[in-house]
């Protein structure tokens, strides 16, 4: 995480930046609805922010639209988002919606040079507070991660990178979908586990393995995925929904994105 946070509009100098975007809207005590500072009525905090904030209109579905700006703010906000990942990973593999929707996001002010704003950070809090019931797992925020720094074992000491990853296989218990590093006939391997899967019996299931030479092969891999935490959900979605074979092929694409472009 970059101690860089951009404010752009200047939204800490008028509102509480650790609270959740729109706290200063006030119920009307006869109705339902929200009313903002102006006196102006809104349904929910959700159309606040996509009509009124980002003058969006109303031909879009507004949960779908939230969701994809929740799972892109977070995603930003906890890493370095490549647009080829991108791409692959929320745009499905349309370029020209990822390269028109990130732009759109800067032109809000909502992240500059890549990094979420103090007011998209915020957005971001209203959006994870606002999701109905029966919605996919949201990952923690701010989650720790190895970050690669020199040498083979990129700066790290063993007990370093077990202390990290130890901590985010702790918050994978928490989602239905979660990585684990978890031996395959005394073999280093990782796994993808789904919880309480099936109708009639909800049973813990292994949807996807991978195994490897040797500990800190599978540790360095494991880093990779445990670096996207709130990406898990969906890629669970995926090897439930696919197979195996369609997370590999997923999971193949986004590392060869996330490699450097030779001269950029």
């Amino acid at each position: 995480m970059s101690k860089w946070i951009p404010d752009p509009r200047g939204y800490a100098n008028e509102r509480l930046v650790d609270l959740p975007w729109g706290y200063w809207l006030r119920k009307d005590p006869e109705a339902k609805e929200l009313v903002d500072e102006n006196g102006e009525v809104w349904e929910s905090l959700r159309h606040y922010l996509w009509h009124g904030r980002l003058s969006m209109g109303s031909g879009s579905n507004l949960d779908l639209a939230c969701e994809q700006l929740l799972a892109v703010l977070h995603a930003a906000s906890n890493r370095r988002v490549t647009r080829e990942e991108a791409v692959h990973e929320f745009f499905f593999e349309v370029w020209r919606e990822s390269w028109h929707y990130l732009a759109w996001l800067e032109g809000q002010d909502l992240t500059e040079h890549g990094e979420v704003t103090v007011e998209g950070r915020a957005i971001l809090r209203m959006l994870a507070a606002t999701r109905g019931r029966d919605v996919a797992d949201l990952a923690p925020l701010d989650f720790p991660t190895l970050h690669p720094l020199n040498g083979l074992d990129h700066g790290t000491t063993r007990a370093e990178r077990e202390q990290v990853m130890a901590a985010l296989e702790a918050m994978g218990r928490a989602l239905r979908y979660r990585f684990v590093r978890e031996p395959i006939a005394d073999r280093p391997a990782i796994k993808l586990i789904g919880c309480e899967m099936g109708n009639n019996i909800p049973l813990t299931r292994v949807l996807w393995t991978l195994t490897f030479v040797d500990d800190y092969a599978r540790d360095r891999q494991f880093a990779w995925i445990a670096h996207r935490l709130d990406r898990w959900q969906s890629w669970g979605e995926l090897a439930a929904e696919h197979g195996a074979r369609a997370l590999s092929e997923h999971l193949l694409l986004l590392k060869f994105a996330h490699e450097p472009i030779d001269g950029v």
